[in-house]
């Protein structure tokens, strides 16, 4: 039998590719109809220790790995470059609080005192975790039908189109028998270079994959529209999730939302069950594009500077990073009296409002599955400036309410109280010292590329290796790296040498708040 699009219904204002995260696929025969085949949902095995259960991260960038290359190369990346969701999703954050997940998505929280370089009216920080109740030891992802859109333009001649080979010869060695690929390239011409083909044969694929060569200017709109006529034609004879991929070096333009737009095709097409991944080789896609992606339902981006960072996502996570488990996930979250939020980390697009009793409301568009957990962050201060302590007990309340890829509403709240039980939880200890990061980073380049203050600059990248180079909270070693790369730099172009190195509308730079 032919591979089939699984329950068309279900799909309808989701993305396909979240469907496999309400469980592993079990398959049943009808008695009535050998040829006729259902694909239900096993409920996962909930396992005893909570390390076993998979993790979830917000959509958006995934990665800040742009930032790092810019950084590596000896300049100091504009701000926006340093999106929190990314970097939090580049770490794994767990936060182990005992607290049960009866449903795909849940909720955990603690906080600590903390103390904030480039924030210094800081005086709690809060992890918001995302937990899910799916056994990593038995789930396993549903058959996936890639359409790889690749960019072959002039610019794209060298490294950056050797990356995308090298990223499809990679996924044809991942994926198995019951998966299929198809490649359509545009450039001088936009083409179906390789239709629609299961994985079986190996080396044929690997001689189409090679054939790609570089020629012709960009017209991304043709590539893109192309590759999702043929996903959304294959998609209909496939039993499975269909995603399509783009490969590319130029930014897309994010601005026009017309139909026949970049923004335009990948609205209209999650509407009808089909993901979009956006994979950056050799440009700037920074947090303005992932900004935009992530207001697109299943939409997320990831960039690869070289051919090893592309090999070692996709032998991690590339059964996982085209997973989506929930849609239109809507976070309120209540400060308690004596406190007041001056910081939000983590949550990518700017639907992030104001409430009226101090609190925020905002909408995250898609939850993905993860083999780490995800959480994002929250900064307190003392109401009215801290003149008396604010009352024992919880610094606020966080309430979540979203859509699962079932299509059934789940809701989940819990109190954030601080952490008494002994040694901080890792993902609370780690994200402190990563919100604290990224946080002076942005100042740092704020005050590099706008202020113009070298000085000012150096300082704060000086303070935070300080405290890098202090800390034994393990897993951060990339991050001492970039950090002493760019106190380098600054040290530089501040006069320092040899002294041991526009952010989304609507959001402030440093504490990631609506203005």
């Amino acid at each position: 039998m032919g591979h089939r699009r699984l329950g068309a219904g279900l799909f309808a204002g989701t993305v396909a590719v979240g469907l496999a995260a309400t469980g592993v696929w079990a398959q049943r025969h009808d008695d009535d109809d050998d040829d006729k085949r259902m694909f239900e949902f096993a409920a996962p095995i909930m396992a005893s220790p909570a390390a076993d259960m998979m993790g979830a991260t917000p959509g958006g960038a995934q990665d800040i790995a742009y930032a790092r290359d810019r950084i590596a190369a000896g300049e100091v990346p504009h701000p926006e470059t340093f999106t929190p969701e990314g970097l939090f999703s580049e770490h794994d954050l767990p936060l182990e609080t005992g607290r049960a997940c009866k449903q795909v998505v849940c909720l955990t929280a603690a906080a600590t005192p903390a103390e904030l370089i480039a924030q210094p009216e800081v005086r709690h920080l809060a992890q918001i975790g995302f937990a899910s109740n799916l056994d990593a030891r038995t789930w396993k992802r549903p058959p996936m039908n890639l359409v790889a859109v690749i960019d072959k333009s002039g610019s794209m001649s060298g490294q950056p189109l050797d990356t995308v080979r090298a990223s499809l010869h990679q996924l044809v060695r991942q994926l198995g028998p019951e998966d299929q690929i198809a490649v359509v390239l545009y450039g001088d011409r936009t083409h179906l270079h390789l239709p629609p083909t299961l994985v079986k044969d190996r080396a044929a694929l690997d001689r189409a994959i090679d054939a790609i060569e570089s020629a012709g200017s960009t017209n991304m709109e043709d590539g893109l529209k192309l590759g999702f006529q043929i996903a959304e034609r294959s998609a209909a004879a496939f039993e499975g999730v269909t995603r399509v991929m783009l490969f590319t070096d130029e930014r897309p333009n994010v601005g026009a939302t017309d139909a026949g737009s970049f923004m335009g095709m990948a609205r209209a097409h999650s509407a009808k069950g089909i993901g979009m991944t956006t994979i950056g080789v050799g440009a700037h896609f920074g947090a303005e594009l992932a900004t935009a992606i992530s207001s697109v339902r299943g939409g997320n981006l990831f960039f690869f500077p070289d051919h090893e960072a592309m090999v070692t996502k996709f032998t991690d996570d590339l059964d996982t990073m085209l997973i989506a488990l929930a849609y239109d996930l809507d976070l309120e979250i209540a400060p308690a009296p004596g406190h007041r939020l001056v910081g939000l980390y983590g949550v990518p697009g700017d639907l992030v409002k104001r409430r009226p009793d101090g609190g925020l409301s905002m909408r995250v568009e898609t939850i993905f599955l993860s083999k780490q957990k995800g959480a994002i962050f929250l900064a307190f201060a003392p109401h009215g400036g801290g003149a008396l302590p604010p009352a024992p007990g919880p610094l606020g309340t966080v309430r979540v309410a979203y859509t699962g890829v079932d299509r059934a509403a789940h809701t989940d709240a819990l109190a954030i109280t601080s952490w008494t039980d002994g040694p901080l939880p890792l993902g609370l200890a780690r994200g402190r010292l990563l919100v604290d990061e990224v946080t002076t980073l942005r100042a740092a380049a704020e005050a590099h590329l706008s202020g113009n203050d070298q000085e000012k600059a150096w300082q704060l990248v000086r303070a935070l290796r300080q405290k890098f180079a202090q800390t034994d909270v393990p897993g951060l070693d990339g991050e001492r790296a970039v950090i002493d790369h760019l106190h380098t730099t600054l040290s530089r172009l501040s006069g320092h040498q040899g002294e041991g190195a526009s952010v989304a509308v609507g959001r402030d730079p440093i504490d990631g708040l609506p203005r």
